[in-house]
């Protein structure tokens, strides 16, 4: 499962890649990941520009023009894929190789410059969800998440506070 700063790592690499530039159209390959996608998952997405990508926990935020946030799991084998954009065909090409797709690209963001965002899932553990930027806090994926370790800097104090009374060994309260 990818931890931590592999998300982070993610986040850094999709960032150039997508803040900025408008989803022009969302292609699913499958009506569902670990969970059902939301029904409305497509139209919620497209022509959105992604304004920042941020990280919490272990998921990527996407948070979108018009208040609503793309949240993206990566489950246990989950990874994104940049294709660069295409050059247009020239008049005089006959052939151009187009990649074949992949078996577990399950999710496609195509940007509005070009470029694809493939999401690759092989296990299907990963997940995805279109929420409010307001609700975010209180959705059941997002509720319960503990402190995050590096925004604000983590003090020694907090985790004392956290910790106080909890009766049990450090590793088990982390």
């Amino acid at each position: 499962m990818p931890e931590l700063p592999e998300v982070e790592t993610t986040r850094r690499g999709l960032a150039p890649a997508m803040e900025g530039k408008a989803i022009s159209r969302v292609i699913l390959n499958r009506p569902d990941l670990r969970f059902p996608i939301q029904s409305d998952f497509r139209a919620r997405l497209a022509g959105r520009t992604v304004e920042r990508i941020d990280r919490r926990a272990k998921y990527l935020l996407l948070r979108l023009s018009g208040g609503d946030v793309l949240v993206a799991h990566l489950g246990m084998s989950g990874s994104f894929r940049i294709e660069a954009a295409r050059a247009p065909l020239e008049t005089a090409t006959l052939y151009r190789e187009i990649p074949r797709l992949a078996a577990h690209d399950h999710v496609i963001f195509e940007m509005s410059e070009g470029a694809r965002i493939v999401y690759n899932d092989p296990r299907r553990f990963g997940f995805m969800f279109v929420a409010a930027d307001a609700d975010l806090e209180h959705h059941p994926r997002m509720r319960g998440i503990g402190v995050e370790p590096l925004e604000p800097p983590l003090e020694p104090s907090t985790l004392d506070r956290l910790f106080e009374g909890a009766g049990t060994s450090l590793k088990a309260a982390l």
